[in-house]
């Protein structure tokens, strides 16, 4: 009788595992309902938790909130200007105690071909711990990004919330219009803000990348060339920085802002057209440059500036 006992008990036991783990199976293989994002080249799957939110620049594709967390996700597409390099695995170059950005993992990953890497950083704002996980393709002469942002630091390449992107993420060869908006600058002391330009300094609402200088996030000074009194004469007021005065560059080819102080201003460069202005390397700086004296070309007027911190669009 006890023999008999001890045997159902044994039964019992086993038939509750068998259920326990039978439960726990069916609950981390339960599929995740997603929906279908489509737009020109690009598609993908994502969670249906997820909402659109509104876009915020201009090389977003599409941005998402999930409102049962903290995560948000951007989808961006910035066409390279030519000449430029992007960095060796997409990595910002930025040290951690200049940029605030502290590299955690680093990855590469192929579904549908596409060649993505990722790049996971966490970094402190406000006091509060964000993890930013960077997904890059380079294609079409363009740089894809995804960028997951969260406060949950436990989100990883494995995470359902990433891979049911990854794993269906579509982009197809495809010729892209030619760009002239890289990114922005702003001056919060002036309340001026004008768009970037990869081509010529002569647009409207816009400055001009000097191609011969580095490009945000490079080890090297940034140049940036505006008119003083023609085509919306963005540079008219540069006169007007004092030492320690902000400028940001909001770049779309690394989606970062870059902020600077800046540090001199009123450097005036009589012999411009024999002795171009130079830029340095090995330096996180910006030179803001325009003519001098106004409405005239006989001398560069520059503004210096240092790179102070990095933070995310």
């Amino acid at each position: 009788m006890v023999k008999f006992k001890l045997n159902y008990l044994i039964v019992a036991v086993c038939v509750i595992i068998i259920g326990v783990a039978f439960t726990a199976v069916v609950f981390s293989g339960k599929e995740l309902k997603t929906s279908l994002y489509q737009k020109g080249e690009i598609s993908f799957n994502y969670p249906d938790t997820w909402e659109t939110t509104n876009q915020t620049h201009d090389s977003q594709i599409v941005a998402f909130s999930d409102p049962k967390s903290n995560l948000t996700v951007t989808v961006n597409r910035q066409l390279m200007p030519a000449g430029y390099s992007p960095s060796e695995n997409f990595t910002l170059n930025v040290p951690e105690n200049q940029s605030g950005f502290k590299l955690i993992s680093h990855g590469t990953l192929d579904p549908n071909g596409n060649n993505i890497t990722s790049n996971v950083y966490q970094m402190k704002i406000n006091g509060t711990t964000i993890q930013r996980t960077e997904l890059w393709i380079n294609k079409n002469n363009a740089l894809y990004s995804i960028i997951f942002t969260t406060t949950d630091l436990g989100i990883n390449m494995n995470s359902p919330e990433i891979s049911s992107l990854t794993q269906n993420l579509t982009i197809k060869n495809t010729t892209l219009p030619n760009t002239v908006v890289i990114g922005q600058v702003s001056m919060p002391s002036l309340g001026l803000n004008w768009n970037i330009s990869d081509d010529t300094v002569n647009h409207y609402g816009s400055v001009y990348h000097i191609a011969t200088s580095f490009y945000p996030g490079q080890n090297g000074t940034v140049g940036l060339l505006g008119h003083h009194t023609r085509y919306s004469a963005p540079f008219n007021n540069t006169y007007q920085l004092t030492t320690g005065d902000q400028v940001i560059i909001t770049d779309y080819l690394t989606q970062k802002k870059y902020i600077y102080n800046v540090t001199s201003n009123g450097d005036i460069k009589s012999d411009y057209k024999t002795n171009p202005v130079q830029f340095a390397a090995g330096t996180y700086g910006l030179t803001l440059i325009t003519c001098y004296p106004p409405g005239y070309m006989e001398a560069a007027y520059q503004t210096h500036l240092n790179l102070v911190s990095v933070m995310p669009i």
